[in-house]
Protein backbone atom coordinates (compact mmCIF):
# COMPACT_ATOMS: atom_id res chain seq x y z
CA UNK A 1 0.00 0.00 0.00
CA UNK A 2 3.00 2.56 0.69
CA UNK A 3 4.37 1.57 -2.16
CA UNK A 4 0.92 2.23 -4.28
CA UNK A 5 0.25 5.40 -2.93
CA UNK A 6 3.95 6.94 -3.31
CA UNK A 7 4.42 5.87 -6.78
CA UNK A 8 1.43 7.38 -7.85
CA UNK A 9 1.90 10.27 -5.82
CA UNK A 10 5.43 11.00 -7.25
CA UNK A 11 4.32 9.69 -10.80
CA UNK A 12 2.82 12.78 -11.43
CA UNK A 13 5.50 15.09 -10.30
CA UNK A 14 7.37 13.08 -12.93
CA UNK A 15 5.46 14.38 -15.48
CA UNK A 16 5.78 17.82 -14.63
CA UNK A 17 9.08 17.94 -13.79
CA UNK A 18 10.30 16.02 -17.28
CA UNK A 19 8.11 18.16 -19.27
CA UNK A 20 10.01 20.99 -17.75
CA UNK A 21 13.39 19.95 -17.88
CA UNK A 22 13.08 18.72 -21.17
CA UNK A 23 14.54 15.29 -19.90
CA UNK A 24 14.11 11.83 -21.48
CA UNK A 25 15.52 10.48 -18.39
CA UNK A 26 13.38 11.68 -16.08
CA UNK A 27 10.23 11.35 -18.48
CA UNK A 28 10.61 7.98 -19.16
CA UNK A 29 10.97 6.95 -15.75
CA UNK A 30 7.54 8.81 -15.44
CA UNK A 31 5.84 6.30 -18.03
CA UNK A 32 7.44 3.64 -16.48
CA UNK A 33 6.32 4.86 -12.87
CA UNK A 34 2.81 5.01 -14.51
CA UNK A 35 3.05 1.06 -15.51
CA UNK A 36 5.01 0.63 -11.93
CA UNK A 37 2.18 2.11 -9.98
CA UNK A 38 -0.55 -0.02 -12.15
CA UNK A 39 1.16 -3.36 -11.22
CA UNK A 40 1.59 -2.25 -7.26
CA UNK A 41 -1.77 -1.38 -7.35
CA UNK A 42 -2.66 -5.09 -8.81
CA UNK A 43 -0.52 -6.93 -6.58
CA UNK A 44 -1.38 -5.22 -3.70
CA UNK A 45 -5.41 -6.48 -4.55
CA UNK A 46 -4.59 -9.75 -5.35
CA UNK A 47 -2.11 -10.40 -2.12
CA UNK A 48 -4.69 -8.62 0.14
CA UNK A 49 -6.97 -11.99 -1.44
CA UNK A 50 -4.67 -14.19 -1.49
CA UNK A 51 -4.85 -13.96 2.47
CA UNK A 52 -8.36 -15.59 2.55
CA UNK A 53 -8.92 -18.74 4.08
CA UNK A 54 -9.30 -21.97 2.28
CA UNK A 55 -12.93 -22.82 0.58
CA UNK A 56 -14.43 -26.10 -0.73
CA UNK A 57 -13.52 -25.33 -3.99
CA UNK A 58 -9.76 -23.44 -3.54
CA UNK A 59 -8.79 -26.02 -0.70
CA UNK A 60 -5.10 -24.72 -0.39
CA UNK A 61 -6.78 -21.44 0.02
CA UNK A 62 -5.94 -18.49 -3.09
CA UNK A 63 -1.61 -17.79 -2.15
CA UNK A 64 -1.55 -18.43 -5.95
CA UNK A 65 -2.73 -15.43 -6.81
CA UNK A 66 -0.01 -13.44 -5.34
CA UNK A 67 2.15 -15.55 -8.05
CA UNK A 68 -0.17 -14.39 -10.54
CA UNK A 69 1.05 -10.20 -9.34
CA UNK A 70 4.24 -11.55 -9.71
CA UNK A 71 3.78 -12.53 -13.53
CA UNK A 72 2.00 -9.44 -14.43
CA UNK A 73 4.34 -7.00 -12.56
CA UNK A 74 7.15 -9.05 -14.35
CA UNK A 75 5.70 -8.25 -18.00
CA UNK A 76 4.57 -4.82 -17.39
CA UNK A 77 8.13 -4.25 -16.07
CA UNK A 78 9.93 -5.39 -18.91
CA UNK A 79 7.54 -4.17 -21.43
CA UNK A 80 8.60 -0.43 -19.62
CA UNK A 81 11.76 -1.73 -19.97
CA UNK A 82 11.99 -2.01 -23.75
CA UNK A 83 10.03 0.98 -23.86
CA UNK A 84 12.80 3.58 -22.04
CA UNK A 85 15.22 1.33 -24.12
CA UNK A 86 13.32 2.83 -27.24
CA UNK A 87 13.03 6.64 -25.81
CA UNK A 88 16.70 6.65 -25.08
CA UNK A 89 18.32 5.10 -27.78
CA UNK A 90 17.25 7.58 -30.41
CA UNK A 91 18.63 10.42 -28.23
CA UNK A 92 22.03 8.81 -27.92
CA UNK A 93 22.85 10.72 -31.74
CA UNK A 94 20.86 13.57 -31.11
CA UNK A 95 21.01 14.79 -27.34
CA UNK A 96 19.42 17.48 -25.95
CA UNK A 97 20.52 19.55 -23.08
CA UNK A 98 18.01 19.46 -20.12
CA UNK A 99 17.32 21.28 -17.20
CA UNK A 100 20.19 20.72 -15.16
CA UNK A 101 19.05 22.64 -11.67
CA UNK A 102 15.44 21.00 -12.12
CA UNK A 103 16.92 17.61 -12.48
CA UNK A 104 18.80 17.24 -9.34
CA UNK A 105 16.07 19.04 -7.32
CA UNK A 106 13.78 15.56 -8.75
CA UNK A 107 16.40 13.30 -8.44
CA UNK A 108 17.48 14.09 -4.85
CA UNK A 109 12.86 13.38 -4.24
CA UNK A 110 13.25 10.52 -6.48
CA UNK A 111 16.15 8.81 -4.50
CA UNK A 112 14.48 9.35 -1.48
CA UNK A 113 10.90 8.46 -2.63
CA UNK A 114 11.72 5.40 -3.98
CA UNK A 115 14.56 4.60 -1.57
CA UNK A 116 12.21 4.39 1.45
CA UNK A 117 9.52 2.10 -0.84
CA UNK A 118 12.67 -0.30 -1.43
CA UNK A 119 12.99 -0.03 2.34
CA UNK A 120 9.44 -0.70 3.03
CA UNK A 121 9.32 -4.15 0.66
CA UNK A 122 12.80 -5.50 0.65
CA UNK A 123 12.04 -7.65 4.00
CA UNK A 124 9.09 -9.58 1.64
CA UNK A 125 9.52 -13.35 0.85
CA UNK A 126 7.16 -13.83 -2.45
CA UNK A 127 8.05 -13.96 -4.96
CA UNK A 128 5.02 -10.75 -5.76
CA UNK A 129 7.14 -8.43 -3.00
CA UNK A 130 10.64 -9.83 -4.86
CA UNK A 131 9.32 -8.50 -8.12
CA UNK A 132 8.11 -5.40 -6.52
CA UNK A 133 11.00 -4.71 -4.73
CA UNK A 134 12.79 -5.08 -8.07
CA UNK A 135 10.42 -2.17 -9.86
CA UNK A 136 11.37 0.09 -6.72
CA UNK A 137 14.66 -0.47 -7.24
CA UNK A 138 14.96 0.10 -10.22
CA UNK A 139 13.12 3.30 -10.35
CA UNK A 140 15.86 4.20 -7.27
CA UNK A 141 18.82 3.55 -9.34
CA UNK A 142 17.03 5.56 -12.31
CA UNK A 143 16.73 8.52 -10.21
CA UNK A 144 20.52 7.91 -9.08
CA UNK A 145 21.37 7.93 -12.36
CA UNK A 146 19.77 11.38 -12.93
CA UNK A 147 21.28 12.51 -9.66
CA UNK A 148 25.23 11.64 -11.14
CA UNK A 149 24.03 13.20 -14.66
CA UNK A 150 23.10 16.39 -13.16
CA UNK A 151 25.95 16.47 -10.87
CA UNK A 152 28.18 15.96 -13.77
CA UNK A 153 26.02 18.48 -16.43
CA UNK A 154 26.48 21.05 -13.74
CA UNK A 155 30.29 21.12 -14.59
CA UNK A 156 30.60 19.79 -18.27
CA UNK A 157 28.39 20.03 -21.30
CA UNK A 158 27.67 16.56 -22.44
CA UNK A 159 24.13 15.89 -22.67
CA UNK A 160 24.70 12.39 -24.06
CA UNK A 161 25.44 11.18 -20.25
CA UNK A 162 21.25 11.50 -20.00
CA UNK A 163 20.24 8.65 -22.50
CA UNK A 164 23.14 7.01 -22.11
CA UNK A 165 22.65 6.16 -18.30
CA UNK A 166 19.02 5.64 -18.53
CA UNK A 167 19.88 2.63 -21.11
CA UNK A 168 22.52 1.34 -18.75
CA UNK A 169 20.30 0.69 -15.76
CA UNK A 170 17.56 -0.45 -17.27
CA UNK A 171 19.44 -3.22 -19.06
CA UNK A 172 20.91 -3.80 -15.67
CA UNK A 173 16.75 -4.54 -14.41
CA UNK A 174 16.01 -6.40 -17.08
CA UNK A 175 18.56 -9.05 -16.04
CA UNK A 176 16.80 -9.49 -12.59
CA UNK A 177 13.57 -9.18 -13.70
CA UNK A 178 14.02 -12.11 -16.20
CA UNK A 179 15.44 -14.19 -13.54
CA UNK A 180 12.72 -13.66 -10.99
CA UNK A 181 10.07 -13.92 -14.25
CA UNK A 182 12.19 -17.30 -14.60
CA UNK A 183 11.22 -18.68 -11.26
CA UNK A 184 7.47 -17.15 -11.12
CA UNK A 185 7.24 -19.33 -14.58
CA UNK A 186 8.72 -22.54 -12.92
CA UNK A 187 6.25 -22.45 -9.67
CA UNK A 188 3.61 -21.76 -11.99
CA UNK A 189 4.33 -24.84 -13.82
CA UNK A 190 4.08 -26.82 -10.19
CA UNK A 191 8.27 -27.33 -10.72
CA UNK A 192 10.15 -27.76 -7.27
CA UNK A 193 11.04 -24.68 -5.29
CA UNK A 194 13.71 -26.22 -3.49
CA UNK A 195 15.55 -29.29 -4.81
CA UNK A 196 17.63 -29.55 -1.75
CA UNK A 197 14.85 -29.02 0.64
CA UNK A 198 12.80 -32.28 -1.27
CA UNK A 199 15.66 -34.48 -0.78
CA UNK A 200 16.07 -33.97 3.16
CA UNK A 201 12.66 -34.33 3.95
CA UNK A 202 12.81 -37.47 1.20
CA UNK A 203 15.63 -38.39 3.57
CA UNK A 204 14.24 -37.65 7.34
CA UNK A 205 10.85 -39.33 6.44
CA UNK A 206 13.22 -42.86 5.09
CA UNK A 207 14.95 -42.90 8.54
CA UNK A 208 11.82 -42.78 10.33
CA UNK A 209 11.45 -46.81 11.46
CA UNK A 210 8.13 -46.95 11.08
CA UNK A 211 8.55 -46.02 6.77
CA UNK A 212 9.56 -49.06 4.67
CA UNK A 213 9.09 -47.24 1.43
CA UNK A 214 8.41 -43.62 -0.02
CA UNK A 215 7.21 -43.00 -3.52
CA UNK A 216 5.17 -40.61 -5.78
CA UNK A 217 6.66 -37.42 -4.09
CA UNK A 218 5.26 -34.10 -5.19
CA UNK A 219 6.60 -30.74 -4.04
CA UNK A 220 5.72 -27.75 -5.15
CA UNK A 221 4.95 -24.06 -4.22
CA UNK A 222 1.71 -21.78 -3.51
CA UNK A 223 3.25 -18.32 -3.63
CA UNK A 224 7.38 -18.74 -3.63
CA UNK A 225 7.54 -18.82 0.18
CA UNK A 226 4.53 -21.37 1.18
CA UNK A 227 5.30 -25.19 0.15
CA UNK A 228 3.37 -28.23 -0.34
CA UNK A 229 4.48 -31.78 -0.21
CA UNK A 230 2.44 -34.88 -0.77
CA UNK A 231 3.86 -38.47 -0.79
CA UNK A 232 2.91 -42.09 -0.58
CA UNK A 233 4.28 -44.28 2.50
CA UNK A 234 4.70 -47.31 3.01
Amino acid sequence: GWAFFLNVSFTIIEFIGGWLTNSTAIMADAVHDLGDSLSIGLAWILSRFSDKEPSQTYSYGYKRLSLLGALVNSIVLIVGSIWVLFQAIPRLTNPEMPMVEGMLGLAVLGVAVNGYAVFKLKAGKTLNEKVLTWHLLEDALGWVAVLIVSIILLFVDLPILDPLLSICFTLFILFNVVKNLKSTIVLFLQGSPEAETQDEIKHILSDLSEVEDIHHIHFWSLDGESHVLTAHLK
